[in-house]
């Protein structure tokens, strides 16, 4: 093998062992803080799925709104931990501990779906029991008509509200369903490559009907992993 070639190959290989000595040293300490918002848990779930780019859903308790309060966050992330499921577990128990108080309604944690879900320990709409047969239709009418079964089923109106980033008009395939929780049904319908989307589910107006807001998930702030010998920096807000 000609001397020059040998050279190259011996610079290639020096320059992806730096790179991948960078992937893994690389470190950024996060703090993530709402202050004094009416509701600081759907405030801080937003936080962390911008900047992370963490699929996570939000479900408003059926009885009582989130009183307004704070919330502080501190947690370490890696080029390689960002997507780890053990980190994200960590991260999101750690946020719903931070809900106490008598008049401060409960959460749970449940992974479902390729999400991550913010659920009311007392219950949901999106907990209801549904059954459906095989459609295909665009991603707008299967929405509506998920959230129609929920409501005939559940007898707790949903509407569907905003949608955005996702492009309703796609024709989407919908398998049957028999009796499985709207939920699981909800997560496949917009986890279907190329799709990638979380929801908030809301309490609105005196007779507590709830809409349902499904939006594409962005990844807008945060810093990114830098350039090995370079310190990090805030990334630009796309």
């Amino acid at each position: 093998m000609p001397l020059f070639m040998m050279k190259s190959g011996i610079r290639a290989a020096v320059l992806l062992s730096v790179c991948l000595a960078g992937r893994t040293a690389w470190s950024e300490e996060v703090q993530l803080t709402v202050q004094d918002v009416p509701q600081p848990l759907a405030a801080a779930v937003k936080q962390l799925e911008t900047r992370e780019g963490w699929g996570i859903t939000y479900e408003e308790p059926p009885d009582r709104p989130m009183p307004k309060g704070s919330i502080t966050l501190t947690y370490a992330v890696t080029y390689a931990s960002r997507a780890d499921s053990k980190l994200q577990e960590e991260v999101l128990t750690r946020l719903l501990a931070q809900q106490t108080g008598k008049d401060t309604p409960r959460f749970r944690l449940v992974q479902a779906g390729g999400l991550w879900h913010v659920t009311p320990e007392q219950g949901s709409p999106l907990e209801t029991p549904i059954t459906l047969s095989r459609q295909e239709r665009s991603l707008g009418e299967l929405l509506q008509l998920l959230c129609a079964e929920v409501s005939k089923q559940g007898g707790t109106q949903v509407e569907l509200g905003t949608t955005a980033g996702l492009r309703l008009e796609t024709r989407v395939t919908l398998e049957a369903v028999t009796r499985e929780p709207a939920r699981a049904v909800l997560a496949r319908l917009l986890n279907s490559p190329p799709r990638r989307a979380a929801w908030t589910l809301r309490a609105q107006g005196p007779e507590r009907k709830y809409v349902l807001a499904p939006h594409r998930i962005f990844r807008l702030t945060g810093s990114p992993m830098p350039a090995a010998g370079n310190a990090p920096g805030p990334a630009p807000v796309k």
